[in-house]
């Protein structure tokens, strides 16, 4: 008898930019109703619009059971904030957070933050499964009872329970540990759309979820 495989279904909830909370909220609620798994909200540096990351943070205490995934650039971005913000996401929505890693290729983005040129895509993939990497291990630098919170003793933290990541990538260092704690689902869910050849390697190696 062949095993059974769950077949996982998901909505993306952009597409022309809207600066109302409440719209997306409305779509994110219909997905839930509707039986969905997740929905996605993409984002880029190439368009005008509001940061998916935050709408969905938003989004969260709406909703109950429907899985937020936001688009996450990583070039340019630090990855410290990509896993800082993506714990945060996953903290507020009560353990239901992951996040869909992307790339900057062009020149008109990579002038927005003035800090270098643009990069050949293999190499921004490479140094996007890095970040997803760097923030699997940020995310376990806290030990999931590392949180005492000992009013008498006034110790809010085991400082043995946290630990260093001393992380060496291509084009950066990350040496931890997080400063949120540890996220409910330990480590959120990794998105990759593996539709483009340069992202398929880093799809192989990193994604829980690969878009195809």
């Amino acid at each position: 008898m062949s095993a059974r495989t769950s077949l996982h279904l998901a909505a993306e909830i952009g597409g022309p930019p809207h600066y109302d909370a409440g719209h997306y909220l409305r779509l994110a609620k219909l997905a839930e109703d509707g039986a969905l798994d997740y929905v996605t909200l993409g984002d880029s540096f190439a368009r005008p619009g509001l940061d998916a990351l935050a709408v969905l943070a938003r989004v969260a205490p709406a909703t109950d059971r429907i899985g937020l995934v936001p688009t996450v650039t990583t070039t340019h971005t630090e990855p410290f904030h990509v896993s800082s913000a993506v714990a945060t996401l996953d903290w507020v929505s009560r353990g239901r957070a992951g996040w869909q890693a992307d790339v900057s290729t062009t020149e008109a983005e990579a002038r927005l933050f003035g800090r270098r040129p643009a990069a050949p895509p293999a190499a921004l993939w490479q140094e996007a499964g890095e970040v997803a990497d760097v923030s699997g291990r940020l995310w376990d630098s806290w030990e999931d009872d590392a949180e005492i919170r000992d009013a008498a003793t006034g110790r809010f933290i085991d400082r043995d329970k946290l630990h260093y990541v001393d992380f060496e990538g291509s084009t950066f260092t990350v040496k931890g540990p997080a400063i949120v704690p540890r996220p409910p689902q330990g480590r959120p869910v990794t998105v990759i759309d593996a539709t483009t050849a340069p992202a398929r390697e880093a799809a192989a190696r990193h994604a829980d979820v690969v878009h195809v």
